[in-house]
């Protein structure tokens, strides 16, 4: 992954986050700040001990609030529907301890009698302190709000961005003319020879390039759909590496309908080919496993070769892109891995959660 890749990781990862950046802390330190001048009175006979209460108060606030953004952070509270309650109970907790605290410093520190007008002050300190910490949750939720909003349009237009570019490439591979070479190459020895396969090479020239020119239209597909633009690819690739090039595929058919960004198995696929099988003088195998298993999709693409084949040039067939589309949709919760399997084997892996359809909301 590029630099600005993993600059755009952490931005991500930190988006979020009620707590964080230094914009955060200056603006919450001001805020109590100037509402602490605020209750400053002039010298006189209380003017310490009000004072005193007064820092006391917002101390508290200041500690408080900052102690409830960190606990919804670490409880991964990000909506509103998620923060309003905790911040709403927060409120009433956090108002009824700053004011315990003001009335300690002035009781315990200054041993201040207990007067008539103390019945009202309690009550109306608590309605301010409630009032006050409101007003904090409302800007933080709004500012929450509007990070949230910002970060989902960023990541849709970076994944539009990433799967146009994903599919370009796609679509320039089976476009090029080498490709074309070889499958029209065929079709002209295969109307001599078997004009019934001749003719089914068509169509699945066809429907792989339909299916090619349809994948940028959608954020994901079936795995069905998948598996059918993959066993076209295969097949004209057979026409051409003959015996050279075997397949195996082991489906799940609870997978069927799980869904994948389009051209994903596509890829993997084409990648064992020209980095694996097509390198090889006596060909070999890919094959292809699939299995839902515990609320994700898991997919298994093995082919002859060696790994060091297998890595060379793999940004030109797209296994970077795909890791990065697979991170942008899903976060933490997908992979894509390539590793050795054996002296002679490559296997490409991939984990994809069966709950989510694309862009997280």
């Amino acid at each position: 992954m590029s630099v600005q890749s993993t600059g755009m990781a952490k931005l991500q990862k930190t988006a979020h986050r009620l707590v964080g950046g230094r914009a955060y802390y200056v603006s919450n330190f001001v805020a109590w700040g100037l509402f602490g001048l605020l209750q400053y009175e002039l010298p006189g006979p209380r003017g310490l001990p009000v004072a005193m209460g007064a820092i006391a108060w917002c101390g508290t606030g200041l500690l408080g609030t900052h102690l409830l953004a960190w606990y919804a952070d670490r409880r991964n509270w990000k909506t509103i529907s998620q923060l309003v309650i905790p911040f709403a109970v927060g409120t009433l907790v956090l108002s009824a301890a700053m004011n315990a605290d003001r009335a300690a410093v002035g009781i315990l520190w200054f041993h201040e009698p207990f007067r008539s007008t103390h019945g009202w002050w309690v009550p109306a300190h608590y309605v301010q302190g409630v009032l006050v910490v409101s007003v904090w949750c409302a800007v933080v939720l709004t500012a929450n709000e509007v990070n949230h909003r910002r970060s989902a349009e960023t990541e849709a237009l970076r994944l539009a961005l990433i799967a146009q570019t994903s599919q370009f490439r796609a679509l320039r591979s089976q476009l090029n003319p080498h490709f074309l070479f070889n499958c029209l190459n065929s079709l002209r020895e295969l109307i001599d020879e078997d004009r019934d396969r001749a003719k089914q090479v068509i169509d699945q020239l066809s429907a792989l390039l339909r299916y090619t020119l349809r994948a940028d239209r959608v954020e994901t597909v079936s795995l069905k759909e998948e598996l059918e633009a993959v066993e076209d690819y295969l097949t004209l690739e057979k026409v051409r590496f003959e015996e050279r090039l075997r397949t195996r595929f082991d489906i799940d058919p609870q997978s069927l309908e799980a869904r994948l960004p389009p051209m994903l198995l596509q890829t993997l696929a084409e990648n064992g080919v020209k980095h694996g099988i097509a390198r090889l003088p006596a060909g070999g195998e890919l094959a292809v496993v699939t299995q839902a298993l515990e609320g994700k999709l898991h997919i298994e693409v093995t082919n002859t070769g060696k790994l060091s084949d297998a890595t060379e040039g793999s940004p030109a067939v797209g296994l970077d892109n795909a890791r990065e589309r697979l991170r942008l949709m899903y976060g933490d919760s997908a992979s894509l891995t390539l590793a050795a399997a054996g002296d002679s084997k490559v296997r490409a892996d991939v984990v994809i959660p069966l709950h989510s359809n694309g862009l997280p909301s």
